[in-house]
């Protein structure tokens, strides 16, 4: 005997409480999350000003000095040849 099939006159519905939000709240709401994710930022920032010596893991890293820059060796360098405008976007 084959099994009995039942149907439901309503079917099942959840009621959704939908509360609008308007454009000014929004923006502050997009606002504060910017505000705590900018905070979050500078508070990893470095504490050394020019954030450029530190790695993050406490270590200060060696600031590599400038190499002697003289007409000579500037006359030795060797640009990089033309290859042609093919790939290059116009404006």
């Amino acid at each position: 005997m084959a099994p009995r099939r039942t149907t439901r006159s309503t079917a099942n519905q959840e009621t959704v409480n939908a509360t609008t939000v308007t454009n000014a709240q929004l923006q502050t709401m997009i606002d504060q999350g910017v505000t705590t994710a900018l905070a979050a930022r500078d508070a990893l920032r470095s504490t050394n000003g020019d954030d450029s010596h530190n790695s993050g893991t406490g270590v200060r890293r060696t600031e590599r000095a400038a190499r002697e820059c003289t007409y000579t060796n500037f006359l030795k360098c060797q640009p990089l040849p033309f290859k042609g405008t093919k790939g290059v976007a116009s404006l």
